[in-house]
């Protein structure tokens, strides 16, 4: 596999590792050294400022470096260290300088008991020109002090400690940086190389200007450290590459093998094979992508059994085009029948009429008449409405969708009805307050509204009650709801209501000429909007009934 994502990260990887550890050693080489020399000397200016401030305060009380260097006697008789001492003392154990100081009569103080060496550099700063030293290198001079490096090897005076007893051993005079040595009693032809460090001295005069100073702290010469560093780190850089590789080697191939994993997963989908299911274990990017894939495969596995389902459907739904062709001959037969009716009774009176005596008998004669108008407005009613149904289930009408006032429908369809309901005493409770702007199509739900009224006026038992009133529901969604007291439905009657011609009580039903028709009208609508309507027994103010209600958008 070329270029593959093991080799991206591995090689990434040892480019990021070069960069840093070349950035270190660039560092090392260029500002570590200057920055340890900086740390030193604000050490050795602090302690300048202590020592300054330390024995300015001594001389404001009247105090000399003599007194103040002066031994004590303790209560126990023994002596005790002198307040200068202990101040220097405390000056080199806070700070690690170590101070000489020298009063106008050029007697030293020191907490060294072999000085010489320093006193010597002190007197050579003090009452010499230090500036064709080229063993200093001035870092900072001002009117108090000058702070520089001393870059020589220990530039040393011979120090007598018992050549001739065999002593310690002796420190020879330098001279010249890089020449001091030191001669060992036992053997005066071998000599050891001192150290070749540097130190920070700090000289001058305090405030008093007469009292001399001189701090020295040992810097270590870093150079050496610093090379000796960059080449352990050169050493570590070579190790680290060689082992982080293989390591960014082994992490990423334990991320690509989920990724090769997913790579088959997804292949053999494409075959339309969905039994494999990638395993998460990880919250990372990978479990997700991984969690995406099954999700995927769950739903194109959905998709495809859909589709199977939806052909065998189609297989189910050709072999009942027989079905729907003997549903067609019922329907046929149910209006049929239902025209059957009228048709005898307009023949029969029509009949009548031809009758003399009837005819003479202008009571019967009127009778006979209603009777031909009654059944003939009851077929023209069939009629009409097997138009409008037919219209609704073959998508023949196109809906006028508008922002309608629901409230001012409901006042319109209920006034129209108003001198029906107070000839059969029935009260219209209508319990909406609020204007409510709903989505719908005026017309249809006129008609809606109106079968819902007169289905409850057709059905409504002696309490004669009927309640008209609107629930809000979730998505911005209302119920429109009218109820009538009355008895109430099992189950499979309130299924089977919306059918068309089913008829609860059909004696009944021929006493208010009802068709059977206006529910199957009311469930099309309602379908046609993209609704639902239904019906549920309900009790309302205490009186048992039914509930029929239509789902409207307000939004």
């Amino acid at each position: 596999m070329k270029k593959s994502i093991k080799l991206k990260f591995t090689i990434t990887f040892i480019i990021v590792i070069i960069c840093c550890i070349g950035s270190i050693l660039l560092f090392n080489t260029l500002f570590l050294e200057k920055l340890y020399i900086d740390e030193k000397k604000d050490i050795i200016k602090k302690s300048y400022y202590a020592l300054e401030n330390g024995i300015t305060e001594a001389y404001e009380k009247g105090y000399t470096l003599n007194d103040l260097f002066k031994k004590k006697r303790s209560s126990s008789g023994e002596n005790d260290e002198s307040n200068l001492s202990r101040f220097i003392r405390e000056l080199q154990e806070i700070y690690g300088v170590n101070t000489i100081l020298m009063d106008s009569n050029n007697k030293i103080y020191s907490l060294f008991q072999n000085n010489s060496m320093f006193e010597r550099r002190m007197k050579d700063y003090i009452y010499k020109d230090f500036a064709n030293n080229k063993s200093l290198e001035i870092l900072e001079k001002n009117e108090l002090y000058t702070i520089a490096i001393n870059n020589h090897v220990y530039d040393l005076r011979i120090i007598k400690q018992g050549v001739e007893s065999g002593g310690p051993p002796v420190v020879s005079e330098s001279n010249g940086p890089g020449d001091s040595r030191i001669k060992n009693n036992s053997d005066n032809n071998k000599y050891i190389n001192p150290r070749r460090d540097s130190d920070i001295e700090c000289f001058g005069f305090l405030s008093d200007n007469q009292t001399a100073f001189f701090l020295t702290i040992p810097v270590g010469s870093i150079k050496e450290p610093i090379d000796l560093f960059n080449k352990v780190l050169i050493i570590l850089s070579f190790i680290v590459i060689a082992g982080g590789s293989v390591a960014i080697f082994i992490i990423s191939n334990n991320m690509t093998k989920p990724l090769l994993e997913l790579s088959e997963i997804s292949k053999k989908m494409s075959h339309l094979q969905f039994e494999n299911k990638y395993e998460v274990k990880t919250n990372d990017e990978i479990g997700v992508l991984g969690n995406s894939i099954n999700d995927l495969s769950q739903k194109l596995e959905k998709a495809i059994k859909e589709l199977k389902n939806a052909n065998v459907q189609l297989k189910s739904d050709l072999a009942k085009k027989e079905e729907l062709d003997l549903m067609r001959q019922e329907f046929v037969a149910n209006v049929s029948h239902e025209l059957k009716t009228p048709i005898a009774l307009i023949r029969g009176y029509a009949e009548g009429l031809e009758n003399e005596d009837i005819v003479s008998n202008i009571e019967n004669r009127d009778y006979y008449i209603s009777v031909i108008k009654d059944e003939t407005d009851r077929m023209n009613n069939m009629v009409h409405e097997l138009l409008t149904l037919s219209s609704l289930e073959r998508g023949a009408e196109e809906l006028d969708i508008e922002r309608i006032s629901l409230l001012e429908v409901i006042r319109g369809v209920v006034n129209s009805f108003d001198l029906k309901l107070k000839e059969k005493e029935i009260l219209c409770d209508l319990s909406i307050n609020d204007e409510i702007y709903v989505w719908a199509d005026g017309f249809k739900l006129e008609e809606v509204i109106r079968n819902y009224l007169s289905n409850a006026i057709n059905h409504v038992d002696d309490n004669k009650y009927i309640k008209i009133y609107v629930e809000n529901c979730k998505d911005s969604k209302v119920k429109l709801v009218v109820f009538n007291s009355g008895i109430q439905l099992d189950d499979e009657e309130k299924n089977k209501i919306w059918d068309q011609f089913y008829k609860v009580d059909k004696a009944r039903t021929r006493g208010y000429g009802g068709t059977g028709l206006g529910l199957s009208i009311v469930k099309a609508i309602a379908e046609k909007h993209g609704t639902i309507c239904g019906c549920e027994n309900a009790i309302n103010n205490n009186l048992k009934g039914m509930n029929f209600y239509f789902i409207l958008n307000t939004m």
